[in-house]
C-alpha cells in the first residue's frame, strides 16, 4: 500500500476532482428471503405495478423469470434487476423449495440502472463480497447511522453490478425454448389496447379454455384468468404513473372493455381509483 502512496502527484487545479456526477442514494431498503414456489408465484401476482426496484438473486432452484415480454432464465449465483412498473411472474421452477433473495428499494434517478435492465447478471467476487456486507448491515440495529451504512453498502452493490455489466460481452441472455408462458405474453402484448379473456387465448392456442387453463395454473402456479387481470392492472398502472393519458386511453391502452369497468376493477383491485392513484404520492 505504501507503494501506492508514492504514486500520488499534486493535482493540475486544486478545485476540480473526479466524480463530478451525484451519486442517486438507494431508500425505503427492504431484504427477504422467498423458499417456495407457491410464495414466489403469489407474490408476484399479488404485488402487482410499483414504483420500486427489485433485485432478485437466485441462491438454489433454478427457473425463468418473464419481463414484460421476454423469459430469462436464471440459474443459482445470478442475479436480476426488474425496474419500476416491470411486469414480472416467475415460472419452471426446477424445485418446490428454492432460495431466492430480494431486495428492493426506491432511487432516483430511475435511468441510473437503465444499463441493467432485462439482463441475467452474473455476479464477480467484488459484488458476492458487497452482498455479504449488506447482509451484515440488514441484521444490524436499524438506528440512523447502519441505515445509512446499509444504504452506502447498497450502492456500492449496485455499481459493482453496473461493473460486472460492463465486463460481461453478452447482449440478451439465449433465448429459452417457448414456453406457455411466453406465449402467453406474446400474445398479450400483441393484443394490446383489446380486452383479452381466456377463450381468445384458448383459439389462438388451439386449446379448450378448461386445457389451456389447467396447464397454466401448473405452469405458472396462479389462475389464468387472475394472471391476465394482474397484466391490465399493472399495465393500467404502469400508464397512470409514466404518463398523461386521460383515464378512459389508460382503460383502453389496457385491455378493459369500458372506462367504468376499468374504474370499478381497479378501485377494487387497489383500494384507489385510477385518479387518486396517479395523484397519490
Amino acid at each position: 500500500m505504501e507503494k501506492e502512496w508514492l504514486k500520488i502527484s499534486e493535482p493540475v487545479d486544486y478545485f476540480s476532482g473526479v466524480g463530478r456526477t451525484p451519486l442517486p442514494t438507494p431508500t425505503s431498503v427492504l431484504l427477504f428471503l422467498r423458499e417456495t414456489r407457491s410464495s414466489l408465484q403469489q407474490e408476484a401476482l399479488q404485488n402487482r405495478s410499483h414504483h420500486r426496484f427489485v433485485l432478485a438473486r437466485n441462491l438454489e432452484t433454478e427457473g425463468h423469470v418473464h419481463l414484460d415480454h421476454l423469459t430469462m432464465p436464471l440459474k443459482p449465483g445470478q442475479a436480476i434487476l426488474i425496474l419500476p412498473y416491470q411486469f414480472h411472474h416467475f415460472s419452471l421452477l426446477a424445485a418446490n423449495r428454492l432460495k431466492w433473495l430480494f431486495c428492493t428499494f426506491e432511487l432516483q434517478p430511475r435511468t441510473f440502472l437503465e444499463p441493467l435492465r432485462n439482463r441475467v447478471l452474473d455476479l464477480g467476487s467484488k459484488t458476492l463480497a458487497l452482498y455479504e456486507q449488506l447482509l451484515v448491515e440488514w441484521h444490524a440495529p436499524h438506528e440512523e447511522l447502519q441505515a445509512e451504512q446499509l444504504q452506502a453498502v447498497l450502492l456500492r452493490l449496485l455499481l459493482s453490478l453496473k461493473q460486472d455489466r460492463l465486463r460481461s460481452a453478452a447482449d440478451l441472455p439465449p433465448v429459452p425454448e417457448d414456453s406457455l408462458l411466453q406465449t402467453i405474453n406474446r400474445l398479450l402484448a400483441e393484443r394490446s389496447g383489446r380486452p383479452v379473456v381466456v377463450a381468445d387465448l384458448a383459439e389462438a392456442l388451439n386449446y379448450s379454455e378448461s386445457r389451456l387453463r389447467a396447464i397454466f395454473k401448473e405452469a405458472a402456479g396462479v389462475p389464468l384468468g387472475s394472471y391476465i387481470q394482474n397484466h391490465r392492472i399493472h399495465r393500467a398502472m404502469a400508464l397512470l404513473r409514466t404518463t398523461k393519458l386521460p383515464v378512459a386511453a389508460v382503460a383502453e391502452e389496457a385491455g378493459f372493455g369500458s372506462p367504468q369497468a376499468f374504474s370499478r376493477i381497479f378501485k377494487q383491485s387497489t383500494g384507489l381509483t385510477p385518479r387518486s392513484y396517479r395523484t397519490d404520492p
